[in-house]
């Protein structure tokens, strides 16, 4: 019995719906005993096919009252299949072919070959019964197909922030850019797999990009300061399009760094994320249909075009306002509402699921999803310069003068975050500056002079090191003593004392433009003693000369020698 269930649950509902009225004809039968012959005058049926359905029911069950379905159903049995496969290879051509035209080209082919010519109406019903995915394939192409037909994995994460999933989405709505113009904004989206809730975003002009895709990403993996918003941590696995900027070298070293997987979509087939396609759908129909410069879109051309241009005329948000809108409607009432699929609340089930967020050691491992303008900027007395705001921090009082790396989030111009380059020519984060204009905290007076008293103690402390390396050896003194070394050494033992004004001629200009003359006498020998600033030149009895650089010429000096200046 269990097979014959097992089969007649593969039959039509057709097929099941005639199996039941069989066996109600021949229930009376089978239970009260009732005459085949009463039943046939009663269902106008002979007593052979009642006897044929009462045989059918005690061999197969139910399954034997059904109706079975020929082998060769829906075929055409009375044509070739060589006629059969030229009809629906007509019929599959691109641009299509009227069915006129295919019926006179088949019935031309057959009268050739000898075949039965079928009928206007045996063609078009082959023409009906081709499958639609093979219409698809023929007429438009792989593309198409693949989007309507291959079978798609579906991811499915087990718990929260295991897999998040980011698309863009170009919105519908005209909104107020500067100087009065207007232009449709972009949101990149990312969302938790698991809970369905929104775990970050980007809004802005800007088209889909992997740049704004790590801005978003860089947002939703920090703590949140509103509390309504606690999703945070950095996911297992991050799914997102296929952009050159995203699979870039140093996108890859964030992941590595923050030991996440990423997950890419085809090359120019980025699929597989319809759950954001339902995020993007709800958000129109809840929030961008009900405001002012709402432009949905239509296939009609000329109808879009007048509709745009409504909405241009209508719109009155400006991109701040829609933010706003969008992150009031998301944790009030997106992150509050049940899920039709998961039947919970993307905020409850998020919260639920008792993970520990894992966050990045440090806000310099999240820099690089930051933008980075092309060129380096300079930190002059006031600060950075940068899109016409000054941002300033105690820290950069090291580095006025250089020229610096800045990294920013273009919806919070508040803070930007500057890094140095050292002699390595690696990069160094050096503060987080911020900007009174942008509603960014200032910086006291205290700390500038406090910063500024660092710096200069350091560069006096630099200075004098550098000082006192040229008097160890580039002092007048010591270029004598290396001068009077020299011509010591190309005199014979038997020369006399070393002449004055030969030590002197040797020296450079401005060291013997600042020689004061100056005699001295050894009073024990009573012999004088000649020598330029600072060397002492002693004659022995034995006619040699000794000279010497003397540091300090008063506290240096033998007893019996002594000085005199000349002036």
């Amino acid at each position: 019995m269990s097979l014959a269930l097992s089969c007649l649950a593969t039959f039509t509902e057709r097929q099941r719906t005639r199996a039941l009225a069989r066996f109600a004809l021949i229930r009376p039968h089978l239970e009260e005993r009732v005459p085949l012959t009463t039943l046939a005058r009663t269902s106008q049926l002979s007593v052979r096919t009642l006897q044929r359905l009462v045989s059918a029911y005690h061999a197969e069950g139910l399954r034997g009252l059904a109706p079975q379905r020929r082998s060769d159903c829906g075929q055409s049995r009375d044509l070739p299949e060589e006629l059969i496969l030229l009809i629906e290879g007509l019929a599959l051509q691109v641009p299509r072919r009227p069915l006129t035209s295919i019926h006179a080209l088949v019935s031309e082919v057959a009268r050739e070959q000898g075949w039965p010519i079928p009928s206007y109406a045996q063609v078009y019903r082959m023409v009906q019964r081709l499958p639609e995915d093979v219409k698809t394939l023929a007429q438009k192409g792989a593309v198409a197909y693949r989007e309507q037909f291959d079978l798609l994995y579906r991811r499915q994460a087990s718990s929260a922030n295991v897999i998040w999933q980011a698309d863009h989405c170009l919105l519908r709505i005209f909104v107020v850019k500067e100087a009065g113009k207007v232009d449709l904004p972009w949101l990149t989206a990312i969302e938790d797999d698991y809970s369905r809730a929104l775990t970050g975003y980007h809004l802005g002009w800007s088209a889909p990009s992997a740049l704004r895709t790590g801005l978003a990403l860089r947002q939703a993996i920090g703590v949140k300061e509103d509390d309504r918003w606690p999703m945070q941590g950095v996911p297992e696995s991050f799914y997102t399009d296929h952009g050159s900027d995203f699979t870039s070298a140093h996108m890859e070293a964030v992941a590595i760094d923050l030991k996440m997987s990423l997950i890419f979509s085809q090359v120019r087939n980025p699929r597989g994320r319809g759950k954001m396609e339902r995020f993007f759908r709800t958000l129109r129909e809840d929030v961008l249909s009900k405001l002012p410069g709402y432009a949905p879109k239509v296939q009609d051309p000329q109808e879009q075009r007048r509709i745009n241009e409504q909405a241009r005329k209508e719109a009155r948000l400006t991109l701040e306002e829609l933010d706003a809108l969008f992150r009031t409607w998301v944790l009030q009432t997106y992150h509050q509402r049940e899920h039709s699929e998961t039947h919970a609340r993307p905020h409850e089930r998020w919260v639920a699921s008792g993970i520990l967020p894992v966050l990045p050691q440090s806000a310099e491992q999240l820099d690089l999803l930051l933008l980075q303008p092309r060129r380096r900027h300079k930190v002059h007395q006031e600060g950075i310069r940068f899109l016409g705001a000054w941002y300033m921090h105690a820290l950069l009082a090291d580095s006025v003068g250089d020229s610096v790396i800045i990294r920013y989030d273009p919806m919070n111009l508040a803070t930007i975050r500057v890094y140095v380059v050292d002699s390595l020519d690696e990069e160094r984060f050096l503060c987080q500056a911020e900007s009174i204009e942008r509603g960014g905290h200032a910086v006291s007076q205290q700390e500038i002079v406090a910063a500024r008293r660092s710096r200069r103690k350091r560069v006096s402390k630099e200075v004098g090191e550098r000082k006192r390396a040229v008097t160890r050896y580039a002092s007048p003194r010591a270029l004598a003593r290396r001068v009077t070394a020299r011509l010591d050494s190309t005199k014979e033992p038997s020369q006399p004392l070393v002449d004055a004004d030969e030590v002197a001629s040797a020296l450079p200009g401005e060291v013997r433009a600042s020689v004061s003359p100056v005699r001295w006498y050894d009073v024990d020998e009573a012999a004088l003693v000649i020598a330029a600033p600072a060397i002492e030149s002693v004659s022995n009895p034995n006619g040699t000369a000794i000279s010497r650089l003397l540091a300090e010429p008063k506290g240096s000096f033998p007893s019996s020698v002594r000085w005199y200046d000349d002036e």
